[in-house]
Formats: C-alpha cells, sequence, structure tokens
C-alpha cells in the first residue's frame, strides 16, 4: 500500500509550495478551508525519524503559509498542528504539519481541558523529562585544537588605517 501523502507529491494533487525537502499542499480533508499540509518531501512515519534541519525548514515554510492565509484568506488565526502518532490523531503514516486557518467561531476544535496534577506528580514528572532530556545531544569530545602559530600583528596609524578613518567621519 501507498502513503496517501507520497501519491499527492508524485502527482502534484493540490501542491502549493515545493523545496527540495519540504511539500505544501492543501489537506485532502481539511478542517476547514484553506486547511494546509507542510510534510517532508522524504515519507516518515513519525516526527522523531525526519531530519532536524528538515523540521527547520518545515517550519519556515508553515510560517509563510500562516501569512499568506492571514493576508489571502483573511483569517484571524493559525493553529500548527503536528499529530504525531496514532493516539495523537495522526491518521496517514507520513508526518505532516496542519496549518489551520482560524477565524472567530468557526467551529474547529482543537482546545484541551488541562489536567491539573499535584505537586508531587509535577516532581517526578520534571525528573523523568529531565533526565531523558539529558541524554539527549550528547557527542564524544572533540580532540583539542592545536594552536595556530602566532602572527606578527601589523601596526598602523591612525592615518594608514581606514576603519579608524570611516568611524572619526561618523556624526
Amino acid at each position: 500500500m501507498t502513503c496517501e501523502i507520497c501519491q499527492q507529491i508524485e502527482k502534484k494533487i493540490g501542491v502549493l509550495i515545493e523545496t527540495k525537502e519540504v511539500v505544501a499542499l492543501i489537506a485532502p480533508k481539511p478542517a476547514v478551508t484553506g486547511h494546509v499540509l507542510v510534510v517532508p518531501r522524504e515519507h516518515h512515519a513519525i516526527l522523531e525519524q525526519v531530519p532536524d534541519a528538515v523540521v527547520g525548514q518545515m517550519m519556515t515554510v508553515a510560517n509563510r503559509l500562516s501569512i499568506v492565509l492571514f493576508e489571502g484568506l483573511g483569517c484571524q488565526g493559525t493553529n500548527m498542528i503536528v499529530p504525531n502518532g496514532i493516539p495523537a490523531g495522526q491518521s496517514t503514516p507520513h508526518t505532516a504539519m496542519h496549518i489551520i486557518p482560524r477565524n472567530e467561531n468557526d467551529e474547529v476544535n482543537v482546545l484541551w481541558k488541562p489536567k491539573q496534577l499535584n505537586e508531587e506528580e509535577m516532581s517526578a514528572i520534571e525528573l523523568k523529562m529531565k533526565e531523558e532530556a539529558s541524554k539527549m545531544g550528547k557527542k564524544e569530545e572533540p580532540a583539542p585544537k592545536k594552536e595556530a602559530p602566532k602572527q606578527e600583528v601589523l601596526q598602523l596609524s591612525d592615518e594608514e588605517n581606514y576603519l579608524l578613518k570611516s568611524l572619526k567621519r561618523i556624526p
């Protein structure tokens, strides 16, 4: 079975913007008119599989599309949502950032009721999260750099130094 998003990209159905790594397309099952998906061109089932540089490009394209939605469709706001995994509402096995134009009373419900945690629960969660976060990005220490040989510094008089001359011209 082929991925619906990959097929849409391949057939250029509803494609709005294309870069080397990212494609923006009209959502095939929109929440509202103007609902857009920003997806990696390469198939990645979940966000964690997408290279960081591509995630950054997705956000840049999403930001630009948000401007297009404000100015082109006159929306009053946007939601940028990445359903990541089936329990989070991901309906296709291709990472996608949804850009949903919003207007007052549009009846799109993406809000949730905040859960109240007690201090003990908050502390336990904080500890677990800090422990996992501390493992992120750990790399081997690079070998110490050798110091470059010292170079002789050429001293210029004020008249010869054009940088100082240009500074003196500033009012």
